[in-house]
Formats: C-alpha cells, sequence, structure tokens
C-alpha cells in the first residue's frame, strides 16, 4: 500500500500571506487615515481664498467644477459671479454642476454656496455682501473637484494601503477554501486505502456483523499481513470460570488401520468353551 500523497503547502501560504496582508494594510490604513482625510478638507485642496474686503474681487479660473465653500454657516453670505467682459461685469457664471468633492471634516463643518461649471479658462468678478454686519469673517475657499479627484487617485501611498487591504480580503478566504479541500481530499484518500486493505485481507473477507471486534494483538498482525487463525485464537480466549474449563477441544478421530478381522486368541491349549466355532462351518 501506498502512502497517501503529501498535500501541497501553497494553501496555508496563502492563508498567511493574506493574514499578513490585511494586517499591515490595516496598521497602514491607520497611519494614512489623516492623509486620507485631507483630500476632502477645503483648507488643503482649495487653489484660491476670497475674503470679504468690501470690495469686488478678480479670480482666474481654470476649466472644470469649481466647488465653492465656506467654514461655518452661509446664511449671513450673498455672493455673485460674473464673467468679466470687456472690463465690466458681464453675465452670471453657470452653476450646478456636478461633482464628487464633499467636504468631509471632524473639527469643522463646511458649508457649499455654490458649484461653478467654467468650461474654459476664464477671469470672473466675485462680490461678496455681508446680510449682517460683523459676520461674514471667513473667506471663500475655491476647489477645483476634478483636480481633487485626480490628485488623490494618482497618491501611490494611497493605492498601496487600498490594494494591501483588498488582497488580504481575498487571499483569507480563498486559502481557507483550498485548505478545507484538502482536508476533505485526505479522508477520501484514507478511507479508500482502508477499502483497499480489506479487499486484499482474506481474513476480513470472512468476517460478517456477528463476528466479534478484532483485538489489539489481532490488528498488530494484520498490520504485518499475518493471517490469524481464527480457530487457534477462539481456543485460546481464557474460561470465564476459574474452576471449569469451558473451552472448546477439537476432537480427534482414531484411526484403525488393516483388516476389520481381529486375530483369535484361542489356540490347542486353549480351545473356547462354546460351540460357536462350529457356526463358521455353517457360514460356508
Amino acid at each position: 500500500m501506498q502512502p497517501a500523497p503529501e498535500h501541497s503547502p501553497w494553501p496555508k501560504r496563502i492563508l498567511i500571506t493574506g493574514i499578513t496582508l490585511g494586517f499591515i494594510g490595516v496598521i497602514a490604513l491607520s497611519f494614512t487615515a489623516g492623509d486620507f482625510a485631507d483630500y476632502y478638507d477645503p483648507r488643503e485642496m482649495s487653489e484660491h481664498s476670497v475674503e470679504n474686503t468690501g470690495t469686488n474681487t478678480l479670480l482666474t479660473l481654470d476649466p472644470g467644477c469649481w466647488v465653492v465653500n465656506v467654514e461655518g454657516d452661509d446664511d449671513d453670505y450673498d455672493v455673485t459671479f460674473n464673467y468679466v467682459e470687456d472690463g465690466a461685469a458681464g453675465k452670471a457664471v453657470s452653476e450646478g454642476c456636478r461633482s464628487d468633492f464633499q467636504p468631509m471634516e471632524s473639527d469643522v463643518e463646511f458649508s457649499t454656496i455654490t458649484k461653478l461649471d467654467i468650461e474654459e479658462e476664464v477671469e470672473i468678478l466675485i462680490k461678496i455682501e455681508c446680510k449682517e454686519e460683523g459676520e461674514c469673517k471667513e473667506p471663500l475657499l475655491f476647489t477645483n473637484s476634478e483636480d481633487a479627484v485626480l490628485e488623490m487617485a494618482s497618491d501611490l501611498g494611497l493605492w498601496t494601503v487600498a490594494s494591501a487591504c483588498c488582497l488580504g480580503a481575498i487571499l483569507v478566504p480563498l486559502g481557507w477554501i483550498l485548505i478545507s479541500i484538502n482536508k476533505s481530499k485526505e479522508g477520501k484518500v484514507q478511507l479508500t486505502q482502508q477499502q483497499i486493505v480489506e479487499s486484499m485481507n482474506p481474513y476480513d473477507q470472512n468476517l460478517n456483523s456477528n463476528q466479534e471486534i478484532l483485538t489489539t494483538d489481532q490488528l498488530y498482525r494484520l498490520v504485518r499481513g499475518e493471517v490469524p487463525d481464527a480457530e487457534q485464537e477462539q481456543a485460546n480466549v481464557p474460561s470465564p470460570f476459574s474452576d471449569a474449563d469451558t473451552r472448546m477441544r477439537k476432537q480427534t478421530s482414531k484411526r484403525t488401520g488393516g483388516s476389520i478381522n481381529k486375530a483369535s486368541s484361542f489356540t490347542h491349549e486353549n480351545p473356547p468353551t462354546d460351540e460357536s466355532w462350529k457356526n463358521w462351518d455353517e457360514l460356508e
């Protein structure tokens, strides 16, 4: 009987690698969480800042969807945005463009005043009016949402951490599944080997449901390839009674050789006392 084939070490390696990558990814993510949050902080990502100075402000914007935020509440702000045409205020700038940039910061809240849709590089005129005198102290922050998303997507460190977490999440269940498959195959191989041993052993072929369970000595002999004598094993079982021997004994038949006629013990000096010898002549 050939030994069971050795299992591939790769399922365990895959599982260990997945756990390691996942652990490293989680630890690295805890250190880079601040950098990730900066991509949604207008104070970090804004390209222009306009304060309420009481005068109009000229600002040149590149193409894109510009998100205008202010720290805190924007109820007191009344802001208008116009194109500059021939050195004067022209038509209003288009608003309401779609953007994936959403301010998210734990230490402060931001309000979105508007979203400017700029199709080409252009100069705009910004006029800020405050409804309450003495308010509107926070500046307007202009963030190009397309540039912010592109900068976040090109961050190699962020992608490395995210890849480690995702790869670990894939390798851990994959390795576990492969290990489970190997265990199921191992059980099938052991069962097949046991069936082969039973089919090749003539002693096991004669077993039935009414026979006793094999002893340790019998199993040891079977493993070594020795076929135990059933009758001898049965005869060697000790009697359950101390004062009587109940073991089965094999009956030995007595053999009688030669003729069935026995030699006569009578002689001339010791003749028979009856006349049975006369019957011999009558039989003839």
